[in-house]
């Protein structure tokens, strides 16, 4: 693998004339300066990077590794960090919005209450078109990502088990916080977007706070 060495700092103390900070040139500054070895590639993206935003390919470098230093004061790694800045990335496109979680349930058993059926096929529909989102959105593995949008986005549930075998799904969901209107509205909402990725012969087992569905996809 090939590798360039791009000079961060060198063992002894000199001026330096450009160091940016935000995108402002210091000067007569004084820094001890090091070596490191980094990938041609990575230095030659990072060089076209720190340009476009008006940076030195020293005051880039330099502002990534205060970033990193912060990350870690916080307990996190940039991995996790991005990771979250990804899962909400992905609820906004997939049209999720925040809400408070007492209020969803609250609200959720009250149209249970009231309205029952036209309640169970909101949901339905929602699970229906969801799954048709996934399968349009020109992915090569819609499942797939469906798959692990879901089990990011259903950070409430204590345990959440999503198992695939061949053409056999299950899944295990288990949230003592889940009223029991918002448990079965969630399992039709399950149900509806699986049947929408062609699954079938359903054997579910829902109550309050549990769901557990078992499906097999079925082959044309």
């Amino acid at each position: 693998m090939e590798y360039s060495r791009y000079i961060i700092s060198r063992a002894v103390y000199s001026y330096l004339t450009d160091y940016t900070d935000g995108g402002k040139v210091e000067k007569n500054r004084k820094v001890r300066r090091k070596t490191f070895a980094a990938r041609q590639d990575l230095i030659e993206r990072a060089s076209k990077l720190s340009k476009q935003k008006g940076y030195t390919l020293y005051g880039f470098f330099n502002e990534l590794l205060m970033l990193a230093f912060e990350a870690e004061e916080m307990g996190v790694s940039f991995r996790i960090l991005l990771d979250e800045r990804g899962l909400l990335k992905a609820a906004k496109e997939a049209s999720f919005i925040l809400g408070l979680e007492n209020l969803w349930y609250e609200m959720a058993d009250i149209a249970y209450n009231k309205a029952k059926r036209k309640s169970m096929n909101i949901w339905i529909e929602a699970g229906q078109w969801l799954a048709k989102s996934y399968l349009s959105n020109g992915s090569k593995e819609p499942f797939s990502v469906f798959k692990h949008d879901l089990e990011a986005f259903t950070w409430s549930a204590s345990e959440f088990e999503f198992e695939e075998v061949n053409d056999n799904i299950s899944i295990r969901i288990i949230s003592p916080r889940f009223s029991e209107a918002y448990t079965f509205m969630f399992a039709a909402f399950l149900v509806s977007s699986l049947e929408t990725f062609g699954f079938t012969g359903f054997n579910n087992d829902v109550s309050r706070g549990t769901i557990r569905l078992r499906a097999h996809r079925k082959r044309s």
